[in-house]
């Protein structure tokens, strides 16, 4: 596989166990998941989502609710398990049938938690690579700075 669709890798270690960052990530994703910048809301009306809401299942949807009140599709859960990992079908403003996928994982580290991301299947898409880049910047604000961020300030 050429190296800009390799898989997008991210991981932090957090100040949470794993079952504290596991419901940080999807229970409270609305808490740390920037809204005003990174949602088909924003990018499309130029106003923040209102909400992102996950449905806590495999076969789940992770979605957004409009400011009018309507809701968008993100992602498919196809892995749920709570304190461990949580997979999806990732296909945000796209057909469910272009989706890439993202996994998240939780390993107890010592006090905390190691969260790691794996975001694949760029290769599946005609604009691969250029998504891949994307998402490759997209995942260290949102992940690393905004989630990382918010299990810091939870922890504290």
């Amino acid at each position: 596989m050429p190296k800009d669709l390799a898989p997008i890798e991210k991981s932090l270690s957090v100040p949470l166990d794993p079952d504290a960052a596991f419901t940080l990530f999807t229970a409270r994703m609305a808490s740390w998941w920037p809204l005003d910048s990174f949602s088909m809301t924003a990018q499309i009306q130029g106003e923040p989502a209102a909400d992102v809401t996950v449905e806590p299942h495999e076969g789940g949807k992770i979605y957004e609710t409009l400011p009018d009140g309507s809701t968008a599709e993100w992602a498919t859960i196809t892995d749920w398990t709570p304190g461990a990992r949580l997979a999806f079908d990732w296909y945000v403003g796209r057909d469910p049938g272009e989706a890439t996928r993202v996994a998240v994982t939780f390993l107890p580290e010592g006090n905390g938690t190691r969260v790691e991301l794996v975001h694949d299947g760029f290769d599946r898409l005609s604009d691969g690579v250029e998504l891949h880049g994307n998402y490759d910047s997209g995942w260290t604000l949102v992940f690393s700075t905004r989630f990382g961020g918010a299990a810091l300030a939870r922890a504290a």
